[in-house]
């Protein structure tokens, strides 16, 4: 009686731990940044992202603020992303695949607008000749009515903490930003 109590708060201990450890492991590509860029038509855009300092049972998770604004009209949004498969050797690439959730703001003309989005989540990452990474993603979101959820860019690294996004996407549309990177 004494033995198979003591097994048993030993195996939920042991799995607690391994739970735990599985929590903490870092990300496999810790990248956090901070950029300054410009959102078509005529807005100043500010974005940061941090990739959690750890991980969910082995998965990539991060997270993306961004907000565009000029004098009428901000956009914001809050991206959160999970990578099921942060790291897969795809020959002289790597690739990542996963999903995200984002909360979505506005405030313009009409008022002040709440949404949010949800959908799958890709990118290819090559180190050769330059360092650049592709990215996409598609779902389907709702503000002020259902839309699809979109986005595709490309992320160059022209130094070693330096990137330049350039992409569009739903919220944003066309965008450029130049990113400090730690």
């Amino acid at each position: 009686m004494v033995r198979t109590m003591f097994a048993r708060r030993l195996s939920i201990l042991v799995a607690t731990l391994g739970l735990l450890v599985a929590l903490a492991a870092p990300p496999p590509f810790p990248e956090n940044a901070v950029g300054l860029g410009y959102a078509h038509p005529g807005r100043g855009l500010f974005q940061a992202s941090a990739v959690l300092p750890f991980s969910p049972m082995g998965l990539e998770a991060g997270g993306t603020f961004a907000l565009a604004s000029d004098l009428d009209r901000w956009d914001g949004y809050l991206d959160l992303e999970l990578l099921v498969f942060p790291g897969l050797a795809l020959g002289p690439a790597f690739g990542e695949a996963g999903g995200f959730f984002r909360l979505d703001g506005v405030k313009d003309a009409a008022g002040f607008g709440v949404g949010a989005a949800l959908g799958l989540s890709a990118g290819l990452e090559f180190s050769d000749p330059l360092p650049l990474a592709l990215f996409g993603r598609a779902g389907l979101g709702y503000l002020r009515g259902f839309r699809p959820a979109w986005g595709l860019g490309v992320r160059v690294y022209p130094a070693e903490a330096l990137a330049v996004d350039l992409g569009a996407d739903d919220r944003l549309g066309l965008y450029a930003a130049l990113s400090y990177l730690w």
